[in-house]
């Protein structure tokens, strides 16, 4: 199973010999690709081959391409590689309204609470409040408890700034839920999801809809390394310590896992609580208070 979060930073050449991907820069480094989930590449110098793309994608690799300010502006995918591609296709466009609402209401219910434990891992006031607002998630989040913990929650988190100020840790927020989000996406097309289509999110404009609704939950991970670290994401630094949220502990049923291995198996179970119709199937992720692994990088 895929394990590594590749960071391409420095001027290279990337092409394929014996089923490896090789990086040439000032040295040469050869990775096996069966081990890469995403891979970023930052630096507008990086030239990968055709035969190094064909092979990322056989492979379900997520790669990701950044603009002149190191954010995430494009997504490459696998296509259709899912053994049963249309069945699940099929039921992803039948879901009724009502199991949307359902699967939605515990997305949002995961989210709240794991934001409570954010405050807490960070020694932050309000976790209480954050609780209170996730027990009383409706259907559908009818009532907008995402939005009141998200006014709270952001009050607490960053409170000498907004989270749209260009002075403030935004852009390292925006950053780590960017890298989130590659590996969400790379894991519902695995899963033979059509990330388009989402649960709630449903923009005509936005291609990963879906990916969207799933990140939700994953949200304050990415959280608790900006502002913990105080991360700044215009150095190459701070973007490989918010890389490293994809190798973060978290527990799943119990149990801890990566942040990336949570990340495939919400995918596999949103396919099983469709199948079922059942949204308890939907397996998400829970904040710990040390969760706290390095990157598997290359510079």
């Amino acid at each position: 199973m895929a394990f590594r979060t590749v960071v391409i930073s420095n001027e290279a050449e990337l092409h394929v010999r014996q089923g490896q991907l090789v990086a040439i820069q000032d040295q040469t480094v050869w990775i096996p690709v069966e081990d890469i989930a995403v891979l970023v590449l930052e630096n507008p110098r990086v030239h990968v081959s055709a035969a190094a793309l064909s092979l990322l994608a056989e492979q379900g690799v997520a790669v990701a391409v950044c603009d002149r300010k190191h954010m995430p502006s494009g997504l490459l995918l696998p296509h259709c590689q899912h053994s049963r591609q249309l069945a699940v296709t099929r039921r992803q466009f039948s879901l009724s309204l009502p199991q949307k609402k359902r699967l939605w209401q515990r997305l949002v219910r995961f989210k709240i609470e794991n934001q409570a434990a954010c405050l807490d891992a960070l020694s932050l006031a309000g976790s209480e409040k954050m609780r209170a607002y996730a027990s009383a998630v409706q259907s559908g989040d009818a009532s907008g408890m995402e939005a009141a913990a998200a006014r709270l929650y952001f009050k607490k988190l960053i409170p000498d700034a907004t989270r749209r100020d260009p002075k403030g840790p935004g852009g390292s927020l925006d950053y780590g839920y960017a890298i989130l989000r590659a590996a969400i996406a790379r894991s519902l097309v695995g899963h033979g999801f059509y990330p388009a289509v989402g649960l709630h999110h449903n923009s005509q404009l936005n291609a990963f809809n879906l990916a969207d609704d799933l990140l939700e939950p994953f949200r304050p991970f990415a959280d608790i390394v900006a502002i913990g670290r105080k991360v700044v994401a215009s150095t190459r630094d701070g973007r490989q310590a918010l890389v490293s949220t994809l190798q973060m502990t978290c527990l799943l049923d119990d149990k801890e896992h990566s942040v990336l291995t949570a990340i495939d198996a919400a995918a596999a179970s949103l396919a099983r609580a469709q199948a079922e119709m059942d949204p308890s199937l939907l397996a998400l992720p829970r904040v710990m208070a040390s969760s706290d692994v390095p990157a598997l990088l290359l510079e």
